[in-house]
């Protein structure tokens, strides 16, 4: 059962302990980062996340990794687009160690411009890497979300981050510790009186409370639900297609988007596996995601093909779609995960941290335990799935990426096999 704390400025402490474990994991979560960010400071909030970190070891003068190691401890952070996540774990007889490092991490910046520097060279040497890369999925991301902050990359511009400096950092440092946008998390094997040890330290953290609390809304774009049918066509040395699917995530529980999702994608007797890979070779493997916030979403599906088997695998690509929307498919084949393995999510404190926070304080599902988990995925029906099919595989909502050499793509015949959705 998860326990929740509040420390007298109002922080949300929650666990969700297991003592059968050796390890434990506490995080940290910031509700920030590139769908907050105005234009112009795209990518400050992961270069915070660096910094930050960065900054411990400044405060320790030098020795941070040397302590993690001796310790046995593992220290990270990461930026997604709605949220910031730092984490520590190891062993359960070093929590008390782990907790005084990992709280460092709410100190002021005491870091010099020079070694703020240094690490902006390595977001910036990150930056040129995803450059090169022209990616599919780039390309997918500023044909869905257009026109609002989600086309955003998290790691932000080169010119722009060349220009934020300690100054602007530490100001942002107030926006970013702002009590009502974050909340910790421990999981794992932590004895009470550890906990309490814990929350004694963090009474005495620094927060800035302000009033603009956040919650995990995308901004809807305006071509949302209103897509015009027409495939995007970009020059590429290789053949790849994307397929993204605008969702109303809002009108779905948690339970019921993430079982889609599964069937799907998820195992070796998923449609998309067995009628593109397995049965048919068109393809060999392929990346799937679903970019889920509270109010919409999008669902996701790319790969790479031959040139000469592009149309063939983008047919069998819409066969699959309008199937699920006649039948709902077979739940009996991904229901496990939920259930008869629902109690193994606590096997892995670091996972189950990350899942248990994403599901109930960030997407804000309410689940007070596994059990009430579990109890959800079995409640959801094939009957369902065919209704959630007919409502998402729609002409309306699909954005199709098509990379390859151009003058041999056809968007007339690309366009004849979108339109296979009307049937």
């Amino acid at each position: 059962m998860e326990r929740s704390f509040k420390t007298k400025a109002g922080i949300p402490v929650y666990s969700y302990l297991n003592p059968h474990l050796h390890s434990f994991c506490l995080c940290l979560y910031v509700k920030a980062g590139s769908m907050y960010e105005k234009k112009r400071e795209n990518g400050i909030t992961h270069f915070f996340e660096h910094v930050v970190i960065r900054n411990v070891n400044h405060l320790m003068e030098g020795e941070l990794y040397q302590t993690l190691d001796r310790l046995g401890l593992s220290l990270n952070g990461a930026t997604y687009k709605e949220f910031v996540h730092f984490s520590i774990s190891g062993s359960s007889v070093h929590f008390r160690e782990a907790a005084r490092i990992f709280l460092r991490l709410l100190e002021p910046l005491a870091l010099s411009e020079e070694e703020i520097d240094t690490e902006r060279k390595r977001i910036l040497a990150e930056i040129r890497e995803y450059d090169k890369k022209k990616s599919l999925e780039a390309r997918t991301e500023r044909a869905v979300w257009k026109g609002t902050s989600l086309t955003r990359t998290i790691a932000g511009k080169k010119k722009r981050l060349k220009q934020m400096g300690k100054e602007e950092l530490a100001e942002f440092r107030r926006t970013f510790f702002d009590g009502k946008n974050l909340f910790f998390y421990l999981t794992g094997n932590c004895r009470e009186e550890d906990t309490a040890f814990f929350l004694q330290k963090l009474e005495q953290a620094a927060f800035f409370d302000r009033t603009g609390e956040r919650r995990n809304l995308a901004p809807v774009p305006d071509c949302f639900f209103k897509r015009t049918g027409r495939p995007v066509l970009a020059e590429g040395s290789s053949t790849e297609v994307s397929f993204s699917f605008d969702v109303e995530a809002d009108r779905y529980s948690g339970a019921m988007l993430n079982l889609f999702y599964n069937m799907l994608f998820t195992g070796d007797y998923c449609p998309v596996y067995q009628e593109l890979s397995e049965k048919t070779g068109y393809i060999y493997s392929y990346g799937d995601q679903f970019e889920r916030y509270q109010n919409i979403g999008s669902l996701q599906l790319n790969y790479e093909v031959a040139e000469d088997k592009l149309y063939k695998a983008f047919a069998k690509t819409m066969d699959i779609f309008c199937r699920l929307k006649r039948d709902g498919g077979n739940l009996e084949y991904v229901r496990a995960i939920y259930l008869d393995n629902g109690d193994m999510a606590m096997d892995d404190a670091e996972d189950f941290n990350w899942n248990r926070a994403y599901d109930c304080h960030i997407m804000e599902e309410d689940y007070p335990d596994l059990e009430a988990k579990k109890q959800a995925y079995g409640r959801v029906k094939e009957s369902d799935m065919a209704r959630m099919a007919g409502e998402i595989f729609r002409p309306e909502n699909l954005t199709v990426v098509v990379r390859g050499r151009k003058k041999k793509l056809s968007e007339k015949r690309i366009r004849r096999l979108m339109r296979r959705l009307e049937e």
